[in-house]
């Protein structure tokens, strides 16, 4: 989930109509799409059901699927030749997040290389609206800061 949360909030930040669907809201947000879209779907062992399902259905529908998952044997995988795997380590009694952070993150980059002048012309609008509706605080270090 925190990779397709920072794919999510980088991705809609320099290109338009970017969703984050979880399992409450499939039929909503996919009911719109074509094969023109493309899908990215993280999932990894212990496979939910309705990522997989999601996948199948939009795969049929022609959309492509780039799917972020753990190997060969994951049922995301084959459905698409587009899929990275990603090494999941356990770090206590869960497993890590960094890695599917660290994929989402390297993909925004690469499309915002790939849209170019769109994507840095969105970006300065975004920070013009953030700036118009004081979105963020003005920062003023403080001197003598204890750490």
């Amino acid at each position: 989930m925190a990779g397709a949360r920072v794919l999510h909030s980088g991705l809609s930040m320099i290109r338009p109509d970017v969703h984050f669907v979880d399992e409450h809201s499939i039929g909503r947000e996919l009911s719109s799409v074509t094969s023109e879209d493309t899908v990215v779907v993280f999932d990894f062992v212990r496979y939910r059901r309705s990522p997989i399902t999601a996948a199948r259905a939009l795969a049929e529908l022609g959309a492509t699927i780039v799917a972020i998952t753990d190997g060969a044997l994951s049922p995301l995988a084959s459905l698409t030749d587009n899929w990275c795997e990603l090494k999941i380590p356990a770090v206590g009694p869960f497993d890590s997040s960094v890695p599917s952070v660290i994929a989402a993150e390297m993909l925004v980059v690469r499309v915002v290389e790939l849209l170019g002048d769109q994507a840095m012309s969105r970006i300065d609008r975004l920070e013009e609206l953030w700036q118009q509706t004081g979105t963020f605080l003005k920062y003023s270090p403080r001197r003598n800061r204890e750490l």
